[in-house]
């Protein structure tokens, strides 16, 4: 079990290494990765908040930084207006498609 964790945090500080060079934390990462899951749609932040690998208490927050580099955008639900959604942006999109083959390298590893 201990080698699972090992493991799992050295793929993760590969991870984050990739993040960096792009200006992003790992948890912006997941985000981006999570909306990307469901583009052209998007989710609200309680349904991002469940499908993050690490929930931060904070994701507004992360989420904000995400609106303001116009990577994410923030619009009322048509179903339920007192609901936000977000979704990816084309930025975004562009972003991880930048990101992805040094993402793969890592992914590798458990091929």
């Amino acid at each position: 079990m201990l080698n699972l964790f090992v493991a799992a945090a050295h793929v993760r500080r590969r991870v984050e290494r990739v993040c960096r060079k792009y200006d992003l934390q790992f948890s912006h990462h997941n985000v981006l990765r999570i909306l990307r899951g469901v583009h052209p749609n998007g989710h609200p932040r309680s349904e991002i908040v469940e499908r993050m690998l690490d929930p931060s208490p904070d994701v507004t927050r992360l989420i904000d930084k995400l609106v303001d580099r116009g990577l994410v955008r923030r619009s009322t639900s048509e179903e339920d207006r007192r609901m936000t959604m977000h979704t990816i942006t084309d930025e975004g999109l562009d972003l991880l498609n930048d990101m992805d083959p040094e993402i793969r390298d890592v992914q590798r590893w458990f091929d």
